[in-house]
């Protein structure tokens, strides 16, 4: 694992899903009206900005006395920019995604921690740049009472997964979420959260949040980010910060 994951007895990991920043493969929602190198400009800030905050709770949580790890499952070139900032700098182990569906790779991803001794595990997208560490910390919290735990997303989705090792049906909830989910659609969430309780998993469902994928998105997270999020904690989201102040988005809606 990576620094923090290579010392024996880690029981709690957060799994940050991500992929190069390739103009015209992610975030392609964004374009039009921005071009696909502005919206992969955009992405990359999104994901350097959630694994900042995910560095930030597992240094709070080893400073408590956890045995906690932070993963980058990668879709791309291990030396690419965003996997070596994670590993090199933010101390996270890079890990494949592998191929197949969503969901065939989180279950992969999860089952791979799981044969490390990893209990509980949070997994969350870099759709949403303003992520704190409040949330994470809530969701480990629920994770106490529930076998899975859903950050709901506005879209239908979730912008964060909490899973526990196993529960009194004796099953993995990472076999039973991740199955049979129409994926990026609005039904994602009623999904996955169905499938848990046809097989008697417990779950529970944090506060929304909303992810970053139309223009729309993009105007209406600059206000909250910018207008009133910075003004509570002047370290929330800086890389999506500059990004926005070096790309007026006024330039962009005519």
């Amino acid at each position: 694992m990576s620094e923090r994951g290579d010392e024996k007895g880690v029981s709690e990991a957060v799994v940050v899903f991500g992929k190069a920043a390739e103009p015209g493969a992610v975030k392609t929602r964004l374009s039009p009206p921005l071009t696909p190198a502005k919206a992969a400009e955009f992405y990359r800030a999104f994901a350097r900005d959630v694994m900042v905050t995910v560095e930030r709770y597992c240094s709070r949580r080893a400073e408590a006395g956890a045995d906690i790890a932070a993963v980058l499952a990668w879709d791309g070139e291990p030396s690419d920019r965003l996997a070596t900032t994670a590993r090199q700098r933010l101390g996270f182990e890079v890990v494949g995604q592998g191929t197949g569906d969503l969901g065939e790779r989180l279950r992969r991803t999860v089952r791979m921690l799981r044969e490390r001794g990893v209990e509980k595990v949070l997994v969350v997208g870099t759709d949403s740049p303003t992520l704190s560490v409040e949330h994470l910390d809530t969701a480990r919290l629920s994770l106490r009472g529930a076998d899975v735990v859903f950050g709901p997303s506005f879209d239908g989705g979730y912008y964060l997964i909490g899973l526990d090792e196993a529960s009194k049906t004796g099953l993995a909830p990472e076999d039973v979420v991740f199955d049979r989910i129409d994926w990026s659609t609005a039904s994602v969430l009623e999904q996955s959260w169905a499938r848990a309780s046809e097989q008697g998993l417990l779950c529970d469902l944090l506060g929304f949040w909303y992810d970053v994928d139309t223009f729309e998105d993009l105007k209406k997270l600059r206000f909250h980010l910018c207008e009133f999020l910075a003004s509570r904690d002047p370290l929330v989201s800086q890389y999506t910060r500059c990004a926005l102040e070096q790309n007026p988005l006024e330039k962009w809606s005519r």
